[in-house]
């Protein structure tokens, strides 16, 4: 059982994380439900049966999620009224602390369901990071890459290549895709002269969104935070250029997605592992074995089938992103950028 405490203080961290991430929107409506935890009202009430650790848990994202489904369900209720992705301006304080509390206490069988599943996200803006490294490797190889991307989530990134990117003074793609990319960009620009072909995409997940399907649509955009609607418009836009370009992404641990990514060869092509932001939340046996495989198939490449490794993570949690990439033959390990966790910002090395 979660103790309030705990509860109130993981809110409280998490509106903290959100303030500095941009969504102040999002950062007041923890404060507000931390409050009621700590007087022991409703939201205490709601979370009292959470048996995870809630920090770890994302519990606070979890509530914060179910609260946006609603009001992108219903615009035009009393939720809808206070989110801005639903149309709505926000009320005072006051108006605020009523209505979300009223609407957690005369709808929680909606709450309920939505706390037993984690925060399930899928962010766009990454691409913006990662797109820099994929022309890396088409720059450095002269070769179309097969990319399999390791906790895919809804494969919303595996079409990165066919969005627009505008690094500074220099773009990338095409400039009708639905999906435009702008980060505030430090450094040079990519190798956007390179001739970047995806030939091959695939994903795994543990919980992977098909984005066929309506709910699951919806459940992603429940988490994007309601006062960023531009990346609301990103996701939509990746949504229907996935759906286009049909991205598959499996149920299948990430060993053994690897391993068979892996296996035998691709002649003239260069098989890329990719992922982002996920590799701290795997449990350390399983990195090993991830990277034993990576670097055992690194050992066979040749020119004409070289093998590629290209992460956004940061080194150590305290750290922001880094986007590293290694590549074989050879393998040395090539840091290109920093970046903000959601490619808010990029420094180009």
């Amino acid at each position: 059982m979660t103790d309030s405490n705990a509860a109130a203080k993981a809110f409280q961290l998490q509106a903290g994380f959100c303030e500095n991430l941009g969504s102040p929107f999002t950062a007041h409506v923890l404060t507000v439900l931390a409050a009621d935890i700590e007087a022991r009202g409703v939201v205490a009430n709601l979370v009292a049966g959470f048996e995870e650790e809630p920090v770890a848990a994302a519990l606070a994202l979890r509530v914060a999620g179910a609260l946006h489904r609603k009001a992108l369900d219903e615009p035009n209720g009393p939720l809808g009224q206070l989110y801005a992705t639903a149309g709505g301006a926000g009320p005072d304080d006051a108006a605020l602390q009523a209505i979300l509390i009223k609407d957690i206490s005369e709808n929680r069988p909606h709450y309920d369901t939505y706390l037993e599943s984690p925060p399930q996200t899928n962010e766009v803006g990454r691409s913006g990071v990662m797109i820099g490294g994929y022309l890396s490797i088409a720059e450095q190889t002269g070769l179309p890459l097969h990319v399999f991307e390791v906790g895919a989530s809804a494969g919303l990134n595996l079409g990165c290549d066919r969005f627009y990117y505008r690094f500074g003074d220099k773009t990338w793609g095409k400039a009708d895709s639905p999906v435009s990319l702008a980060p505030d960009w430090h450094g040079g620009p990519p190798p956007v002269h390179a001739d970047l072909q995806i030939l091959e995409r695939g994903g795994c997940d543990i919980a992977p969104v098909d984005v066929g399907e309506h709910e699951n649509q919806r459940r992603l955009e429940s988490y994007i935070w309601p006062d960023q609607p531009e990346r609301l418009a990103r996701l939509r836009g990746a949504v229907s250029i996935a759906k286009e370009l049909g991205t598959q992404v499996i149920h299948e641990s990430a060993d053994v997605f690897v391993e068979r990514a892996l296996q035998g060869s691709a002649p003239l092509a260069v098989r890329t592992i990719a992922h982002t932001i996920m590799w701290q939340y795997m449990p350390e046996a399983m990195r090993g074995r991830i990277e034993s495989t990576i670097r055992r198939a690194g050992d066979e490449a040749t020119d004409a089938n070289p093998i590629a490794w290209l992460r956004l993570e940061p080194i150590d949690v305290k750290d922001p992103p880094s986007l590293r990439l290694n590549l074989w033959p050879g393998g040395e390990t090539q840091e290109l950028a920093i970046a903000h966790p959601h490619g808010a910002s990029v420094k180009w090395l």
